[in-house]
């Protein structure tokens, strides 16, 4: 599994799609423009809007829920057709997107859970996120030698990082099941507003109590930016030690590239996924069903990291197979 999940991620295009639909206006929310993937994802969304000749405009709520509600009633009060969200759930703006269902506006998200169900699509699917974590545990069991001691840092705020969280215990508990030596040695809850405050100490804590772990799981890559630093001071990270994480910025690519203690990360094709919004987005305001894009995440490692001052975007270029099928130049 570890194995398919590196390994090179075929670009999937739907082979059939109504042609481009004029003149639409997307709203795009990241959870935070100051949140490096989150602005990148919202920059690549643009570019793949602009390829099929539509307009954006980019609404920051700077992490806050009560801004990110009022982005929504923005986008509604501007008439927009659609909204495009970066790693905000359904259930945070509930209300605000019930309204804008209401008046006809239409809502993509790229890594978000929908529960309630108020959107068009979810890039990538819900399980996949599930799968990302069972990839990556799998990745940390055979870098360990067969003999994984976890620990894993858990923030559930957000539905895709409890589902991460299960596919990595999901790994544990199977390894277990199969006679192999697999364990979960600690555990670790913190929100998001303590990755760069009391997490690290945390941390520190944690792991002087459970010296013998050599992976550590991290729901997302922001927190171990704080927390790789602070277990190197204290002296806590020794040779066959690891840590693991999703969504990573440039530093911790950096990392995985030069062989550090980060060992491997899932992340997402970001120009793969803009592109497929932008169809997903076509087809309903062509008055058609979205379809399944096969969007699939990437476990990245040092053999197939990203090279410097490069960001993953996907394994193939879209862009020509997308404008091809809305038949744009």
């Amino acid at each position: 599994m570890a194995k398919a999940a590196s390994g090179e991620i075929p670009l999937t295009v739907p082979t059939s799609g109504p042609p481009a639909v004029k003149d639409k206006t997307i709203v795009t929310i990241p959870c935070s423009a100051a949140a490096q993937g989150c602005k990148f994802a919202v920059d690549q969304f643009a570019e793949a809007a602009h390829a099929i000749g539509w307009k954006t405009i980019m609404i920051d709520p700077a992490g806050d829920p009560a801004k990110m509600a009022d982005a929504v009633n923005r986008a509604v009060s501007m008439k927009a057709d659609g909204i495009f969200t970066v790693a905000i759930d359904s259930s945070t703006i509930q209300a605000p997107l019930k309204a804008a269902n209401e008046a006809g506006l239409e809502t993509i998200c790229f890594s978000c859970i929908d529960e309630p169900e108020l959107l068009v699509d979810e890039l990538p699917a819900a399980t996949q996120h599930e799968q990302d974590g069972y990839a990556l545990a799998a990745q940390a069991f055979i870098d360990s030698g067969a003999n994984l001691k976890a620990i894993l840092l858990q923030d559930s705020e957000f539905g895709n990082t409890i589902r991460r969280q299960q596919g990595v215990v999901k790994f544990i508990d199977e390894c277990k099941a199969a006679g192999a030596s697999c364990e979960l040695v600690g555990q670790q809850n913190f929100l998001v507003q303590d990755i760069s405050t009391s997490l690290p100490k945390q941390t520190v804590a944690l792991l002087r109590k459970n010296p013998g772990w050599n992976a550590l799981f991290a729901p997302y890559d922001a927190p171990l930016t704080f927390v790789l630093p602070e277990l190197r001071s204290a002296g806590l990270v020794q040779d066959g030690q690891r840590a693991y994480g999703f969504d990573p910025i440039d530093l911790n690519v950096k990392w995985i590239r030069d062989g550090d203690v980060e060992a491997g990360t899932v992340a997402s094709p970001y120009k793969w996924i803009a592109y497929a919004g932008v169809d997903q987005f076509n087809r309903v305001f062509a008055g058609e069903q979205p379809v399944d894009q096969g969007v699939k995440d990437k476990l990245v490692i040092k053999s197939n990291a990203p090279g410097e001052g490069e960001t993953y975007l996907g394994d193939s270029d879209p862009a020509a197979a997308f404008t091809q099928l809305w038949g744009v130049s």
